[in-house]
C-alpha cells in the first residue's frame, strides 16, 4: 500500500489530498514587496515558507483520522486547507460531503451579536434552511449549557463558554465530516468527556472524523488511522496505532537527549542501537531515568530517602512497551535506588490510574509480605508487579509510592500510611488493547469481570 494512502478507492472517499503545498511570502520591509512588482518578476526580494510540503492521502467515508505532530508541523494549516479556510498554494483537495470544523476558538462567530444570533448565522454558512435551524436551535442551546447567558454577545464569554457554543454547532450542523483541532483541552473536565460521548456518537453513526492533537494517546483512542506531520511533510500514515508509537516514541526519544550533552548526543548519534557497548547501555538508563524525573517533578513528595527512578511495562518478550492486549499478563518494574537509611518496614506500591488521574487498582510490596532493607549506595534496585489486567480497552496511567504502613484496625485489607519516602504521578502511561477478534464480552467500563444473567417469572 503507498505509504501516503488509506483508501484507494475514490468512489468511497470523504476526502483526497493530491501533492498539496502551502507556501507562504513574507518581506523583510514593504518597499521589498514594490521592488519585486516593478521588477517583473524578473526578482524576488520575499522569504518563503513551506507550510505544506507535497502532502497526498485519502480518507474513506467514515474513517477517522488522527493528526499528530509537534507545533509548527503544519497540522493546522493542513486542517484549515481541508476544511476550505485556506487555498493551497498547489495541489488539489477534493471533499465529498459537508464539513464543519471546531478550528479556533469563537472563529466564525460575531463577536458582537448574542449565541443565540451566531447559531442561526452558523448554521445558515453550513447549508441549513431556516426550518432546520430553529428545529436545532433549542438542542444546541441545550447542549451548550450556556442558558440565560445565550442572550449575552459573545464577547462577554470566557474561553470555556466559547468552546461550549463552538462544539454545540459543529455537532448539531449534521456535517458528513467533523474536524476538531483540540480546541476541547480549553473546557472544563465534565464538558470534555460530553463531548467525546457525542463524538462517539456521530462516528457509530458513520460520520468522517478528523482530529489533531499532540497526544498519542487520543488518536489510539479515538481514531483507527493517523498521519505524522513534521515540517509540513507526511513523517509517516497508516493504523493509528502504528503511528501513535511511532510519534510518542520519537517524544521520549527527544526527552531523553535533552537531558545529555552535546557530546554525549554526537555520540549516541553515530552509534547503531544494536551494536552498544554495555557501557552505554547505562548511559541511556541514565538519561531515561532522568527523563522520567523531569516528567514526574511537579507532583513529586515525599521524605526523599530513597528514589523512584522509572516504571516500565514489559511485554512477553522482555521489552519495553506502551501497549498490552485485554486480559493479557502484565509484568510492571519499578526502578528505585535508596540513598539514606529508610524507615523500618518500607515498602514499594505500584497504582494504576484512568486518564483523569483517578487510582483503580493498587498493589503494596507488603500485600506479599516484601519490605526493602537495602542500605544506602548508588546500586539501583528493580521490583517487579506481576498481574492479571482486569481492565477494559481505553488509556491509563502508573502512579508508584515508597513508604511504610500500619495495619488499619477497622477496614481490613487497607493498610494506613506512616510515612511517604517517594511518591510520583505522571511518568508513565499505557493503553489496553481491543480484542483482535470477535467476543461477547462487554468491554465499556473501566474493568470486566465475568458474569451471568438469569432470567426469572414472578407468579
Amino acid at each position: 500500500m503507498d505509504k501516503h494512502i488509506i483508501s484507494s478507492d475514490t468512489t468511497l472517499n470523504a476526502l483526497t489530498l493530491q501533492n498539496i503545498s502551502k507556501i507562504y511570502r513574507t518581506y523583510s520591509a514593504p518597499s521589498d514587496r514594490l521592488r519585486e512588482l516593478l521588477s517583473g518578476g524578473a526578482r524576488s526580494y520575499a522569504r518563503e515558507t513551506r507550510a505544506l510540503d507535497d502532502v497526498s492521502f485519502s480518507l474513506a467515508k467514515g474513517g477517522r483520522l488522527g493528526i499528530v505532530g509537534d507545533n509548527g508541523s503544519g497540522k493546522s494549516t493542513l486542517l484549515k486547507v481541508l476544511a476550505g479556510v485556506l487555498t493551497p498554494t498547489s495541489g488539489v483537495v477534493r471533499v465529498d460531503g459537508r464539513i464543519s470544523a471546531l478550528l479556533e476558538l469563537g472563529a466564525g462567530f460575531n463577536p458582537d451579536l448574542p449565541g443565540r444570533e451566531n447559531i442561526r448565522q452558523f448554521c445558515l454558512l453550513h447549508g441549513m434552511h431556516g426550518e432546520e435551524i430553529e428545529e436545532a436551535l433549542p438542542e444546541i442551546i441545550a447542549f451548550s449549557e450556556l442558558r440565560g447567558a445565550i442572550e449575552h454577545p459573545v464577547k462577554t464569554y470566557s474561553s470555556g463558554m466559547a468552546v461550549r457554543l463552538g462544539f454545540a454547532c459543529a455537532v448539531y450542523v449534521r456535517p458528513d465530516i467533523l474536524i476538531v483541532d483540540e480546541a476541547l483541552s480549553v473546557g472544563d473536565a465534565y464538558f470534555q468527556n460530553k463531548c467525546m460521548q457525542k463524538i462517539k456518537s456521530m462516528l457509530d453513526q458513520g460520520t468522517t472524523f478528523i482530529y489533531v492533537t499532540h497526544a498519542a494517546d487520543s488518536i489510539r483512542t479515538l481514531c483507527n488511522e493517523g498521519v505524522w506531520m513534521k515540517d509540513g511533510r507526511v513523517r509517516l500514515i497508516g493504523p493509528s496505532s502504528e503511528v501513535g508509537a511511532a510519534y510518542q516514541s520519537e517524544v521520549f526519544r527527544r526527552t531523553v537527549h535533552a537531558g545529555l550533552d552535546s557530546d554525549t548526543q554526537a555520540e549516541s548519534a553515530t552509534q547503531e542501537a544494536p551494536a552498544a557497548p554495555a557501557a552505554n547501555t547505562l548511559t541511556a538508563d541514565h538519561a531515561r531515568h532522568q527523563a522520567f524525573a523531569e516528567r514526574v517533578a511537579p507532583l513529586r513528595t515525599g521524605s526523599g530517602e530513597a528514589r523512584i527512578l522509572d516504571i516500565a511495562l514489559i511485554n512477553a518478550a522482555g521489552n519495553d512497551t506502551d501497549h498490552v492486549a485485554f486480559g493479557e499478563a502484565c509484568r510492571v518494574r519499578v526502578f528505585y535506588r535508596v540513598d539514606q537509611e529508610l524507615p523500618p518496614g518500607c515498602c514499594l506500591t505500584l497504582g494504576i490510574t484512568d486518564i483523569n488521574g483517578l487510582q483503580i487498582l493498587h498493589f503494596n510490596s507488603a500485600s506479599q509480605e516484601m519490605v526493602i532493607t537495602h542500605a544506602a549506595s548508588p546500586v539501583i534496585h528493580v521490583i517487579e508487579f506481576d498481574f492479571v489486567s482486569p481492565l477494559c480497552p481505553g488509556e491509563f496511567g502508573f502512579i508508584a509510592g515508597m513508604g511504610s504502613f500500619k495495619k488499619n484496625p477497622q477496614h481490613f485489607g487497607r493498610l494506613f500510611t506512616d510515612q511517604i519516602v517517594d511518591y510520583v504521578a505522571g511518568g508513565a502511561r499505557f493503553r489496553v488493547d481491543f480484542p483482535t477478534t470477535e467476543t461477547m464480552q462487554d468491554l465499556w467500563g473501566i474493568a470486566y469481570t465475568p458474569f451471568k444473567v438469569s432470567a426469572l417469572t414472578l407468579d
